[in-house]
């Protein structure tokens, strides 16, 4: 019997009641454990996909704030570009770390020319304060400064830039060109010493044609009188003075009398055309070559032309005697804009007289428009000051400076009429 019940198979059937129990209860367990753990999982999906949808809210906030910093970032850079000043920020150790385009213009270096010295960018600058020449604008001076760079004048504003904390990030230099408006200034100071001047000489005038009307009259009449040929020949010459100083004395009256314009719209290069065909026989006699480059508009000008003629026609005349031996004769209209020019000048006309003679050296381009100022042998030296006082009537502007390739730049600046 033993035998045969070891030889039984293994079954639920031949297995004792407490090991199917057990067995049973085994399986419930796994069952249970299986379901919690299906539970657990989806849970968790259920938890992940939150996380992800929280990832994805996350992300895209994360996405706009970028766009927001982008935009505002290019939003400043275009405002920074589209200014008319210069900005250069440098770092502690003073190089540039950025500068915007209008310095990159008023330096005559790259917009993208970061990493380098900032007395790099002035070499050859000349402080106006003090003359002294090399002088550039420092990372350590804070206030405001004016510098001398070519043919431009600066104002160098300078700040620190710091933190909220406190802590030093470097220095921004603010770049003003005040070319224009230290010309207007001297232009005005010009004016007013001319008002001066002219009061003066018109008195001297007075108070000297008098007497030469009696020397003139006695000469005459002793020139009547005299049989010697010597002493006719003294009161001849005594005469040909008389008159020579009353030329003298009527250009001094047309330099100081303030003629009335008579004022209407004009169109500039009818003028302008007027002179040249004027001119252009003296110009080839002298082997002067003319360039015209006219503005594409039809500018108008509320001005005398008459008294216009007269400045130009005067201009030309002293670029020709600069030109002994001959040279070229650049004439050149544009339309000019600047918001810094006094109050009716923002929307002008610029005419450019620019000639290849031997130049003006800068000691005399200062003096250039100051009444008896002459750098020739005979010259007068009322033809300049008198254009400056029918620019002046005009209210606008003429200056002279140092051409590119060598001689001298007359520049007129007269403002447009505006269109209705």
């Amino acid at each position: 019997m033993l035998k045969e019940d070891a030889q039984k198979p293994d079954r639920p059937e031949n297995r004792p009641a407490g090991d199917i129990q057990v067995l049973q209860q085994s399986f419930e367990s796994f069952t249970a454990a299986t379901m919690k753990l299906q539970e657990a999982f989806s849970n968790l999906e259920i938890k992940f996909e939150n996380l992800n949808r929280e990832l994805e809210q996350k992300n895209r906030r994360l996405e706009s704030i970028i766009a927001e910093k982008d935009e505002m970032r290019n939003y400043l850079e275009t405002i920074l570009e589209s200014l008319t000043t210069g900005v250069v920020v440098t770092d502690l150790q003073g190089r540039v770390a950025m500068m915007n385009g209008c310095a990159a213009r008023i330096t005559g270096t790259e917009t993208g020319a970061a990493d380098r010295e900032l007395a790099d960018l002035f070499r050859g600058a000349e402080e106006m304060d003090r003359g002294r020449a090399g002088s550039a604008p420092s990372r350590y001076l804070q206030g405001t400064r004016k510098i001398r760079l070519g043919d431009s004048i600066l104002e160098v504003l300078t700040s620190p830039v710091k933190t909220k904390e406190g802590n030093s990030l470097g220095t921004v230099h603010i770049l003003l060109d005040v070319t224009r408006v230290e010309k207007l200034e001297e232009m005005a100071k010009r004016t007013e010493k001319f008002a001066a001047l002219g009061e003066m000489a018109a008195n001297i005038a007075h108070e000297v044609r008098n007497p030469l009307g009696s020397i003139s009259l006695s000469a005459s009449l002793l020139l009547k009188g005299l049989a010697d040929e010597r002493n006719r020949d003294r009161a001849a010459r005594i005469i040909h003075s008389v008159k020579n100083v009353d030329n003298k004395i009527a250009n001094l009256l047309l330099f100081t009398r303030k003629p009335e314009p008579l004022l209407r719209d004009l169109r500039i290069h009818d003028v302008l055309q007027d002179i040249l065909r004027f001119s252009v026989e003296i110009l080839d006699k002298e082997g002067i070559r003319l360039s015209v480059r006219l503005a594409g508009a039809d500018p108008l000008v509320r001005a005398d032309g008459e008294l216009l003629k007269q400045v130009f026609l005067n201009i030309v005349l002293n670029a020709v005697q600069a030109m002994q031996g001959g040279g070229e004769l650049t004439i050149e209209t544009r339309l000019h804009n600047d918001p810094v020019l006094r109050p009716g000048m923002e929307r002008s006309l610029e005419l450019r007289f620019a000639d290849t003679g031997s130049g003006i050296a800068e000691e005399d381009r200062r003096r250039i428009f100051d009444p008896f100022f002459s750098t020739r042998e005979r010259g007068s030296g009322l033809g300049l000051a008198i254009v400056h006082n029918i620019i002046d009537l005009h209210r606008g502007t003429v200056d002279v400076a140092m051409g590119e390739k060598g001689g001298s730049v007359f520049t007129v600046l007269l403002p447009l009429v505006e269109s209705e």
